[in-house]
Parts: C-alpha cells; sequence; structure tokens
C-alpha cells in the first residue's frame, strides 16, 4: 500500500514541477520574470576621430610653365635647376632681332587663352545649372580649336590651344566630375595668362623672359623646337591619393595631421581640395604608387587630394615623404557603444536595450553617423548615464523583462599593488 502511495506521490509532484517549469520557461510563458544579464555599459562622453591614413610628398601649390619658341630665339640662359626666383627674375635673355617676333606670338597666345578662358568658364555655369535642374539626362560640349592672325601679312600663328569639353550626365556625380575637369583646364589656362602677362609687361628694350611668381626653376628645357622653364611656386602642399572608396570620406576642409622629414610632429594642416576626375599618370602619383603597397585593380581609381599647411612653418624640399593622417569624421563630447551592439543597424540608425526606471530593458532607437574601432558613435537616442545592455535572448520575449546585472568589479592592476604595498594587502586579508 505504501508502495503504490510513494509513486503516486512522486508522479504528482513531477508533474506538478514538469507543468510549472512549462509555464514559466516555455516560449509561450507569459509570467514575467528577471534575466542575468552580464554584458552592460554606462554611458560616457569623449572625442572620437575617425581617421585615414595617408602617403604624400610637398610638391608646389602651382607649377607654372614659361614657353619659347626655339633655340634661336634664346640669346643666353641665365639659371639652372634648382635656383630660387623672384616675380620679375630675368630667366633667359633673348636675341634682339627676333624679340618682335616672339613677343608677337605671345600677344596671339593670350587673345587665344582670354577666349578659352571665356568659353570655359561659360560651359562650368551651364553645368552647375543643369546640376542645380536635377536633369536626369544634360549634355553640354564645347570643341573650339584658336588660331589667330596677327603681323602685316595676316600670317597665321598656331597657338596650340584646344578647348574640348563633353560631358554627357545622369547624376550628380557625373556633374561633379564634369565640372571637376572643366576647372581643371580653367585653372591651366589661368596659369598660362599669368606667365603671358609677365612676359608683355617688361620692357621691349631689354627683351628677356622673365618669372611670373616667387618660386623655384624646377626644369629648363634648352633644346628643342619647344622649348620651356618649369617653376615651382613657392607656396607648398601636401599631395597625396584617395583610392577607391577613400573618395567617398575625405572632404574639403577636414583636419589633417602631418609629419615628415623637415616637418614638426603635430603639424596641423586643411584638405584643400578633393579631385573629381582621375589623377593624371604623371611623377608625383607614380612616387605614391611606388610608396603604397595596396593593390588597386582599377588604374583610374586614384584622385588627387591637396592639404594646405601652416604657410609659418618652415619649408620642406620638394619631393619629401611625410605622412599625412586625415581625421575625416569628428565628434567632440560624444557618446559611443560597441558597433556589434547595435540591432538592426541600417543607414546610421539603429536600435539598443536602454534599461529604464523600472529595470527593464526598453528598446531604443539610435542615430549613428560614423562608427571608429569598432565603436559606433551616438549622435541622437542616448544620454550621458543611460545603461545599454547587450543580449541577444533578450529579442525572443514578448514582452520588457526586469534585468538582473552583475555587481561592477574593479580588480587592482600591477601599479596599484605596488603603490598600496603588498604589507597593506596581507594586514587587511588576515584581520579579523
Amino acid at each position: 500500500m505504501n508502495k503504490w502511495v510513494n509513486i503516486a506521490v512522486a508522479i504528482a509532484v513531477s508533474a506538478f514541477l514538469a507543468i510549472n517549469m512549462y509555464l514559466l520557461f516555455s516560449n509561450k510563458s507569459v509570467i514575467p520574470k528577471a534575466v542575468y544579464v552580464d554584458q552592460y555599459e554606462r554611458m560616457t562622453s569623449s572625442d572620437v576621430n575617425e581617421k585615414l591614413a595617408k602617403e604624400g610628398f610637398i610638391a608646389p601649390m602651382e607649377t607654372y610653365t614659361v614657353y619659347i619658341g626655339n633655340e634661336e630665339i634664346v640669346d643666353t640662359w641665365l639659371v639652372k635647376e634648382g635656383d630660387a626666383v623672384t616675380v620679375g627674375d630675368d630667366i633667359a635673355s633673348l636675341q634682339t632681332e627676333r624679340a618682335d617676333g616672339q613677343r608677337s606670338v605671345w600677344e596671339a597666345e593670350r587673345e587665344a587663352l582670354l577666349d578659352q578662358q571665356y568659353t570655359l568658364s561659360s560651359t562650368i555655369s551651364e553645368l552647375e545649372s543643369d546640376r542645380a535642374d536635377a536633369k536626369s539626362d544634360s549634355s553640354s560640349k564645347v570643341n573650339k580649336q584658336d588660331n589667330v592672325n596677327e603681323g602685316k601679312d595676316d600670317k597665321t600663328i598656331k597657338v596650340g590651344l584646344n578647348v574640348d569639353v563633353q560631358v554627357d550626365v545622369a547624376q550628380d556625380g557625373s556633374f561633379a566630375q564634369a565640372i571637376g575637369a572643366a576647372e581643371q583646364e580653367l585653372a591651366t589656362v589661368e596659369r598660362r595668362l599669368i606667365v603671358i602677362d609677365a612676359q608683355l609687361s617688361q620692357d621691349s628694350a631689354n627683351p628677356s623672359i622673365v618669372s611670373p611668381v616667387n618660386g623655384v626653376i624646377a626644369n629648363v628645357t634648352r633644346h628643342g623646337e619647344n622649348l620651356a622653364v618649369d617653376i615651382y611656386s613657392s607656396q607648398q602642399v601636401i599631395v597625396t591619393y584617395a583610392k577607391n572608396d577613400e573618395w567617398q570620406k575625405i572632404g574639403q576642409g577636414d583636419r589633417v595631421l602631418a609629419q615628415g622629414d623637415g616637418i614638426e610632429k603635430g603639424t596641423e594642416g586643411t584638405v584643400l581640395s578633393v579631385s573629381a576626375v582621375p589623377a593624371n599618370d604623371d611623377k608625383w602619383l607614380q612616387a605614391y604608387k611606388a610608396m603604397d603597397s595596396t593593390a588597386v585593380k582599377n588604374p583610374l581609381a586614384y584622385n588627387e587630394i591637396r592639404i594646405a599647411l601652416d604657410p609659418n612653418i618652415q619649408q620642406a624640399p620638394f619631393g619629401t615623404n611625410v605622412n599625412a593622417i586625415v581625421i575625416v569624421n569628428e565628434a567632440q563630447d560624444a557618446i559611443s557603444l560597441k558597433e556589434d551592439w547595435l540591432l538592426n543597424n541600417f543607414e546610421g540608425v539603429a536600435t539598443v536595450p536602454v534599461i529604464d526606471k523600472t529595470g527593464r530593458a526598453k528598446p531604443t532607437k539610435i542615430q549613428t553617423p560614423f562608427s571608429w574601432k569598432t565603436r559606433a558613435v551616438v549622435s541622437n537616442g542616448l544620454k550621458l548615464g543611460d545603461i545599454v545592455v547587450y543580449e541577444p535572448n533578450l529579442a525572443h520575449y514578448t514582452y520588457t523583462p526586469q534585468l538582473l546585472l552583475p555587481l561592477p568589479t574593479d580588480v587592482p592592476g600591477k601599479a596599484d599593488w605596488k603603490a598600496f604595498g603588498w604589507k597593506n594587502y596581507v594586514k587587511y586579508m588576515t584581520v579579523k
């Protein structure tokens, strides 16, 4: 009799426990319960900077090229590579009997350059107007070659100017590339105008080639049909290149920290320009490719970045390698949290569980403009002192459960042990 009673009691108790366990812990349970969470973080503020490290080189702000007809015009070269020049310094003296012919060429070239300047300015204005109107399919084409008649016999002087800006744009990015290409060409024209005006302003009694700017002689082409002198302006910049998706991150006005030989560590600069067109494959780009080991499949995926330095710092030799840190995003006194704690993260909007006044995990929507080193910067949705928890299983609950958190612990480090002294630790551990 007792045997069957014991069996019945055991079955009843087991069934009671099983039913209660099911009601309490099953997925369909409606009984509120507390959840133990061992990962949480109280929100504090700090400065967060997203940085992009780039190799760069000291380069001139502008390069001016003075063209001379041929060797027969030049009487004597007065400069060599590396010489410093100022505005108006003589670069080469000309043959007196040929100076008038050279002056006619300069005057003809100036007229053509002014025409080209007007055409490019009009093209840029039209493109900017089209982009403002947001037309999905716009085009602008300018094709002009200038040959100017000059002299008693109306002899045609071929100046060699060519404007060819053809744009077929379907979106804002294409507009930006087209405008960038036209602006780049316009800057070249304006530099050539400065050179020509400097030559025409000199005294015709003492014909010579003069420097249009303060700078350094970079190259002298002394022989051949087309002689030329390249002059680096005295103002220096850092030239680097954005690859692939880096172009989307770097913006004009971004702060830059630079260091290199001859440049004080931590020297600040500013992104001066971000080109929207592929960079020319010149010596600067070739040097950058030699320094940067990252493989790039697309040979056109390089856009020139120019960085202006503080003009008061000591100048370094052209071509000096510089390490530049571009701060592409920065937030002062910002709240941040671990990026992998974000739920439903999409286009800068996410959700995180935040403990409310009742001790429950309340889903809270936040905005995260950027992330840096596994932490997401929060611009809206959280405030100082909020406690964010991380527990993936919270998403399975049909209600907002209360939370149990572990007591905070502070384990002393090695420096604390040394500062406090091991004898004091023994004293407090053995005191009764």
